[in-house]
């Protein structure tokens, strides 16, 4: 009876964890397998934000913290942030087909000076829409993938963009151009769709 009581309390436990709403724990995105303790510091440094914000315009902080809570709103567990690198990186929903098999282990990273433009995508079956960064022809397939690796994840690691999913899509890429610009880089301009 002992045994089946260990077992039944073991089993519960398990599914208590997998069932948690606490978001999975943050690997950081090129660590994947090692220990970031000593690096978590180094994630959104101040030290890649190469021009002062202009007069009345949000700061890189704020910029970076605006563009994490798009995505957010979406995904509570998904995330934008700095990479210890000076890299952009979305965690979650980033160039995902079917969200069952997202397991918030892996990044989608690009640095801001590769970006060539940034699309805002209206999705007008599920209405929830998504920001593209797209690499410039100079750097091509500059997004990638980084982190623990998965068996049903199909995803080439490189990528010649990446997407995300987020809420005010417009404003969340004017939001991406600005911190692009904040941390030295240049994007074209957004050609608007007629609609």
């Amino acid at each position: 009876m002992g045994v089946k009581s260990a077992i039944g309390v073991a089993g519960t436990l398990v599914l208590l964890a997998a069932c948690s709403p606490e978001p999975p724990l943050y690997s950081g995105p090129q660590y994947g397998l090692f220990d970031l303790a000593s690096n978590v510091e180094a994630i959104n440094s101040t030290a890649y934000a190469v021009r002062p914000p202009p007069p009345g315009r949000p700061g890189y902080l704020e910029t970076i913290r605006y563009i994490n809570d798009g995505v957010k709103y979406i995904d509570p567990y998904a995330e934008f942030f700095i990479s210890f690198d000076g890299q952009m990186c979305f965690r979650g929903l980033v160039n995902q087909q079917n969200a069952e098999f997202e397991y918030y282990q892996t990044y989608w990273c690009m640095y801001p000076t590769n970006v060539n433009n940034v699309d805002a995508l209206e999705n007008d079956v599920s209405y929830v829409n998504q920001v593209r960064l797209w690499c410039k022809h100079a750097a091509p397939q500059c997004a990638r993938k980084y982190g623990f690796p998965s068996y049903l994840d199909e995803t080439n690691p490189l990528g010649n963009s990446m997407s995300a999913q987020t809420v005010a899509f417009k404003q969340e890429r004017d939001a991406i151009e600005y911190l692009i610009y904040l941390m030295g880089g240049s994007v074209e301009p957004a050609i608007s769709s007629q609609r």
